[in-house]
């Protein structure tokens, strides 16, 4: 069965391309996102970027593994004009969309509006302000249903602490921390919404990711079947944590096959 992991950054953590390329195939993984991260504020403070241009490199040198996407600040410049030249040297998504705007603002929108007409996935990164929480990126789920009808036909697909946060009822009883422990409550906002809204997916990546399904294991295994449709395995890492969740819940095998790699094909074939 082939397996597709839907975030991955090259040139990060200590790890080259190359480095990356052995960690996925040791891993038995079949497709790899190569997502990009550009963003203005971390530029002005000195701070990494993952630059576009890296992960397209990795998809030329490694083309039958990584899948470049491309990331734009959307204060730049010609930003659509951009995402068309990242296009035309073979991006087929965008993202990671991680910038400190709210997720409905205006220069956002010129995102979204290109990615339309290009017919782009976005894959965006949600963090809400919070005691202890540096920074906010994407705010936040209640903004996010108006865009999801404003552009019915991009395919949205969400990640970060503050989107599997909203995996709880409660979600707004713990506003101090990003990573909630404990029991999962009904009427959770992120697993409504899910439901709701057909151009609206989940990235399982990172710890926020393999919390929000572990922190319950009764409901994490429930909702993993009920939403298999929408819910696509990735990683932001380099172990096999969830994988190991993942295979350790014993799910039916089209449930299985559906996150690990099939939700993935409907949008990048």
């Amino acid at each position: 069965m082939a397996k597709t992991d839907i975030h991955c950054h090259v040139n990060w953590l200590d790890m080259d391309i190359d480095a990356w390329a052995k960690h996925f195939t040791d891993l038995g993984i079949d497709r790899v996102f190569a997502l990009g991260w550009e963003e203005w504020d971390r530029r002005w403070t000195g701070e990494y970027e993952l630059p576009t241009e890296d992960q397209i490199e990795a998809s030329q040198r490694y083309p039958d593994l990584f899948i470049p996407w491309c990331s734009v600040d959307p204060r730049e410049k010609d930003v659509p004009g951009k995402i068309r030249e990242y296009v035309k040297r073979g991006c087929k998504g965008f993202g990671e969309c991680k910038i400190r705007l709210m997720v409905d603002n205006p220069d956002l929108k010129v995102v979204y509006r290109t990615c339309d007409e290009l017919g782009l996935p976005i894959l965006f990164h949600m963090d809400i302000w919070m005691p202890g929480v540096p920074h906010w990126y994407m705010m936040d789920l209640e903004r996010l249903g108006p865009v999801l009808e404003e552009f019915p036909s991009v395919q949205f697909i969400g990640h970060g602490p503050g989107w599997w946060r909203e995996m709880s009822g409660d979600a707004d009883d713990h506003m101090t921390t990003a990573y909630p422990e404990g029991p999962i409550t009904p009427g959770g906002r992120l697993p409504e919404m899910l439901a709701k809204h057909d151009n609206l997916h989940a990235d399982l990546s990172a710890g926020s990711g393999l919390r929000g399904i572990t922190r319950d294991p009764e409901f994490g295994r429930q909702f993993l079947i009920d939403l298999s449709d929408k819910l696509m395995y990735g990683t932001d890492f380099h172990d096999r944590a969830l994988l190991d969740a993942i295979e350790g819940y014993n799910l039916p095998e089209d449930v299985y096959e559906k996150i690990m790699d099939g939700n993935s094909r409907k949008l990048i074939p």
